[in-house]
């Protein structure tokens, strides 16, 4: 049974994986104009959470949107998701199981998320698979 759904971090947790992994990218912002994480998927993320880097929500979505969850956007259509956070992380509560289900993604597929909407938050997903 695929517990990601169910998933609350301790307060004692030290690793921060998404936050450690965030990069700026700096190029795509230049290119298309969109804030844009990516990160490729391990074991934490596969069978447990999927973290949205709290520094990048901070630069590029108003806090209050939280409450109201995620959009992940890929060619396959919508799917949406909802957020719990706690003060040092963000992560996906529900949702994200069954996007990876319906994605098939497995540990080592690189996914980027660009952010196409910051209101009603939205990202259009994009996997590189190995």
């Amino acid at each position: 049974m695929d517990k990601s759904d169910e998933y609350v971090p301790s307060e004692t947790e030290t690793d921060t994986t998404m936050d450690e992994e965030y990069v700026d990218d700096s190029r795509a912002l230049n290119i298309d104009g969109y804030p844009t994480f990516e990160f490729t998927l391990n074991s934490t993320t596969i069978n447990q959470r999927l973290e949205i880097p709290y520094s990048f929500w901070q630069r590029h979505i108003p806090m209050g949107a939280i409450q109201a969850g995620v959009y992940l956007v890929t060619e396959r259509g919508m799917w949406f998701c909802t957020l719990q956070h706690n003060s040092r992380k963000i992560w996906v509560k529900h949702g994200w199981a069954r996007f990876k289900h319906d994605h098939n993604l497995v540990v080592g597929v690189r996914c980027t998320f660009k952010l196409v909407y910051s209101f009603g938050v939205q990202f259009q997903v994009v996997f590189d698979r190995p």
